[in-house]
């Protein structure tokens, strides 16, 4: 995967946690998992703004929501137990 499409896999998650940008960079580089729950939290996150966007979608809306609460639950959980080498 080249740099610019982790970037953009990422970039839903840095706008989240921006505080913790060096971190979920290197993480999203270096670490499968937390790579592919990033990708998971890019598509839910896309995924929901074109929910919100029509008229009739508030159970898919509010199960988007809750699933991107439990994804950013767990990248929390990764960036925070972080520990550089």
């Amino acid at each position: 995967m080249g740099t610019n499409e982790i970037v953009e896999c990422i970039r839903p998650l840095l706008a989240r946690f921006s505080e913790d940008e060096e971190v979920v960079r290197r993480l999203a580089a270096t670490d499968g998992t937390f790579d592919a729950l990033c990708h998971q939290y890019c598509r839910v996150t896309d995924l929901l703004k074109v929910y919100e966007a029509e008229a009739d979608q508030e159970a898919e809306v509010e199960w988007l929501k809750k699933r991107r609460a439990g994804l950013e639950e767990q990248l929390l959980t990764r960036i925070e137990g972080y520990q550089p080498q």
